[in-house]
């Protein structure tokens, strides 16, 4: 299929409102009351035995109750033992991801975290996945794809590998001038869709219905148990310094920034937050040349070092630069461009257990077939707004960058931090909030230092190329020694249970069981290789404890739902 270039596809979009606009559909408030709850049996695949689907009616605004209702999209997998306790809800991060598959399909493998004695609560935050009113900018997902297809937001920012080359600063300078008038454009289109409708997605409003369904199922006077990975670490930073009083169990696992991401503008982020991006990188490639050529493709020869192994892949990623490599076989056909190559490699840092896959993939394009690499980076994750309407709301309003400061600072970091940096501005699209149409009901900017009612457990790994330790330090200082404690995880990837480790688990299950808090200073070793022995396929450690045993098969099975 032929493609319009950017100023055509976006002029036929602006002539096609029909095909392109979405209709904002809100909750009918006539036909629900505030507080009503349902369960019924879930539908769909993977759905474990007795899990049960539902929705809570909460109120559209907490400040107005006026505004409507929204409509929260619930899972439940209910306590096994018969002792008790009262829940646990769940965020999987984003923002934008929904959460109510992580009851109705690893229930049972986060009770092995948390307890048996807990019902596991997952639920879709505002505007994600099955809670009305959706964000719905868009008509279609594909009417998403064709607004950013070829654009900066599809195939990422071009980055010459002299980055002090003066022409690699114009051109993306002008890269950026493209990326800003896409921002806009596509928040105005946004902001007619939606109108009042995008006020309601922040992280602030996400705490009060946590706080509503709390009360609502377990009784006004309960506690809070929250466990929150990745963004789902900001709704807890949020959660208990909101609503200090209210903190029961809670458990934040990669750590994002909560005073940045509020205060900050994006495009200043990642000095702070990739500062152990290339590390994992490194370690990617010299975990490769261990194993050798026998389970990493990228180790061409039994000397390989993970020196060599880097130098080599640098080399084909800058060359991409000079000269794409023509994908004719992909599902959707093109090139792959130094920027894509680039936002491949980012997303297989997140996840350890990828690496022998994300290996392969890349030892194909560097033989001259980048079909793999093209197919995974053109799977969207965020099929329409969600990400933006949960980060803008949150994000304090700032005087709009020029683009050549935005691009002298992501010079300065690609220099000094990570060559991944502009790769992170297009897989987390968190950018152009100062054309955000909206502002919300409410905007938490802090304190983030409250003294907490219980202490809440904080975990971060080593080296996590997203969301780095120094942010989980950062999280446990502010709240303070009395209200909060730091686990280290010694190992990569992003989140905790990006590999699985049982002495995180055994942490987790003390806490939960009876507030015991691990000593200062502990580190968890992880139990799984990235690059397993051909004579354990499983990659994993196995143990003589049934108990044991159960609690790492089921950390496996977790690590393969949450990163494939």
């Amino acid at each position: 299929m032929l493609r319009t270039n950017m100023y055509t596809a976006l002029l036929t979009s602006a002539l096609l409102l029909g095909r392109v606009y979405a209709a904002f559909t809100p909750v009918n408030s006539t036909l629900y009351t505030v507080g009503q709850i349902q369960w019924s049996n879930c539908t769909g695949d993977g759905i474990v035995p007795g899990a049960e689907c539902g929705f809570v009616i909460v109120p559209l605004d907490y400040f107005n109750a006026s505004a409507g209702v929204a409509k929260v999209a619930l899972g439940r997998y209910n306590a096994t033992s018969p002792n008790r306790k009262g829940i646990v809800l769940l965020n999987p991060g984003g923002p934008g991801a929904p959460g109510v598959s992580l009851a109705t399909e690893s229930g049972p493998d986060f009770q092995q975290l948390v307890g048996e004695e807990y019902d596991i609560i997952g639920f879709d935050p505002r505007g994600i996945g099955q809670t009305e009113p959706s964000t719905q900018c868009y008509s279609s997902a594909d009417a998403r794809q064709a607004f950013i297809a070829n654009t900066v937001l599809d195939r990422g920012y071009d980055v010459a590998p002299d980055v002090e080359d003066p022409f690699n600063r114009y051109h993306l300078i002008q890269t950026q001038r493209d990326a800003d008038g896409l921002y806009k454009s596509q928040f105005e289109i946004c902001g007619a869709t939606m109108g009042d409708g995008l006020r309601y997605m922040g992280t602030s409003t996400v705490v009060r219905d946590i706080d509503f369904i709390t009360k609502l199922l377990e009784g006004e006077e309960t506690l809070i148990n929250f466990y929150g990975l990745s963004y789902g670490s900001a709704i807890g930073q949020y959660l208990v310094n909101m609503m200090p009083d209210r903190v029961g169990h809670v458990v934040i696992d990669g750590i994002l920034d909560a005073v940045e991401w509020s205060s900050v503008p994006s495009y200043k982020w990642e000095r702070q937050w990739q500062v152990d991006t290339d590390d994992v990188y490194k370690l990617f490639m010299s975990e490769c040349a261990k194993a050798g050529p026998s389970q990493c493709a990228l180790a061409k020869y039994a000397n390989d070092t993970g020196e060599t192994v880097l130098a080599r892949v640098e080399q084909f990623v800058n060359d991409l630069y000079y000269e794409p490599l023509a994908v004719p076989n992909a599902t959707l056909s093109g090139i792959l461009t130094n920027g894509r190559a680039r936002l491949y490699l980012l997303g297989a840092l997140i996840s350890p257990t990828s690496w022998p896959d994300a290996a392969q993939a890349v030892a194909q394009a560097i033989d001259g077939d980048g079909t793999a690499i093209l197919n995974a980076v053109n799977e969207k994750d965020n099929t329409d707004l969600q990400r933006s309407a949960v980060s803008c709301n949150d994000q304090n309003p700032f005087a709009p960058p020029t683009a050549q400061q935005v691009i002298d600072e992501q010079l300065y970091d690609l220099a000094h931090v990570t060559r991944f940096s502009l790769s992170v501005v297009t897989s987390e699209p968190d950018a152009g909030c100062q054309f955000w149409p909206v502002t919300p009901p409410e905007r938490f900017l802090g304190p983030w230092n409250n003294t907490l009612k219980n202490p809440m457990l904080v975990i971060s790994n080593s080296l996590d190329p997203a969301t780095p330790l120094k942010s989980g330090q950062l999280a446990q200082e502010r709240q303070g020694n009395a209200s909060a404690r730091l686990l280290v995880q010694n190992g990569p990837g992003h989140t905790s249970l990006a590999l699985p480790s049982l002495c995180k688990a055994q942490v987790l299950q003390a806490y939960f069981a009876n507030d015991t808090l691990p000593a200062v200073g502990t580190v968890c070793q992880v139990d799984a290789s990235p690059f397993p022995d051909p004579a354990n396929a499983t990659s994993i450690s196995r143990r003589e404890s049934p108990e044991e045993q159960k609690a790492l098969d089921s950390l496996q099975r977790l690590t393969k739902v949450l990163y494939g």
